[in-house]
């Protein structure tokens, strides 16, 4: 018996009679014609992982001027991005000052890091700069300090000096002891004037001068020559009354009325206010008024005429 006769079968290099395998698809249709795969290479801007870093690092300049000027305040933490120490930072003053020199230390030291734990940008080039700046700061600070506390401890010794001074300094000048017209004069030239039913006082003038300037009233001018100023004390005898400025007038030897002058009580002026018996005030009330003979009017409680006295003041 014949038998067909077949085409042999295809040889190859790895052996008889074994098909080749078709090399596989690559990249769109195209055929894969050997060497390595490439792989994955991140990009600048991701992370170790190949996740994306996001924004820069902060700034080491920045943040050291928000904890230097600001830091009582939290600032340089929200700018650091941490929200909620910064909340606590604000609303205890910066941790009652100690927080805020902790941070600003911290910061100068460089250990200083953002939300995402990174450090901050150009601290390297920029630390010396910020140390010097920095202790210039804090020194500044310290002398203004004592300068401040100094000056208001002068202040306050100043304040009290005055307030312990019993009577005002007046121009020097010569007077006349007081002729009442009305009312009981004393023996020491004082006069006791009723007030009202009852109330009685006693005035006394301690000492009176004529000048063209109100000591520590420098920036009062005078219109009608000058200053005539009365230190008078208001004596309680019977009952109260009520001491004030406005219980006296001047008039000159025309007859002219002169203008009352307000005399601060700091400045050695006569007290407003209720006077019980056994007590007294002690001031200087003033007058721009004609040098010359003047009489001087007390008014009583009701605002008429109750006693009334004469003087030369001193050319």
């Amino acid at each position: 018996m014949s038998h067909p006769s077949y085409p042999p079968a295809p040889q190859n290099d790895a052996g008889a009679g074994i098909p080749q395998v078709p090399a596989a698809p690559y990249a769109y249709g195209r055929q894969f014609q050997g060497g390595a795969q490439p792989g994955y290479q991140p990009g600048p801007d991701s992370g170790p992982y190949g996740s994306p870093v996001g924004a820069p690092a902060k700034s080491f300049m920045t943040t050291w001027i928000l904890a230097l000027l600001l830091g009582s305040f939290g600032v340089d933490r929200f700018y650091l991005g941490k929200i909620g120490t910064g909340i606590a930072k604000l609303l205890t003053a910066g941790g009652f000052g100690i927080w805020s020199i902790v941070d600003l230390i911290i910061t100068l030291t460089g250990n200083a890091r953002d939300k995402q734990g990174r450090p901050l940008a150009g601290y390297p080039e920029n630390k010396k700069k910020a140390w010097i700046i920095t202790i210039v700061v804090w020194f500044a600070g310290l002398i203004v300090g004592i300068v401040s506390t100094v000056l208001s401890l002068t202040f306050v010794a100043a304040a009290v000096q005055g307030a312990g001074t019993d009577a005002p300094v007046l121009p020097s000048a010569s007077q006349e002891a007081p002729a009442p017209s009305s009312g009981t004069a004393s023996d020491d030239g004082s006069l006791t004037v009723t007030m009202s039913e009852g109330n009685t006082v006693k005035v006394s003038l301690l000492n009176s001068g004529y000048t063209t300037e109100i000591p520590g009233m420098s920036y009062m001018k005078p219109t009608r020559g000058g200053f005539l100023l009365l230190e008078v004390s208001w004596e309680a005898t019977a009952g109260s009354s009520y001491a004030s400025p406005s219980n006296f007038e001047a008039f000159d030897a025309d007859g002219a009325k002169g203008e009352e002058i307000y005399v601060e009580e700091g400045l050695g002026g006569l007290p407003s206010g209720d006077v019980a018996a056994g007590e007294m005030q002690r001031g200087v009330i003033a007058f721009d008024i004609k040098n010359g003979p003047t009489t001087v009017v007390i008014s009583d409680d009701f605002g008429d005429k109750a006693a009334t006295f004469t003087l030369t003041p001193a050319n």
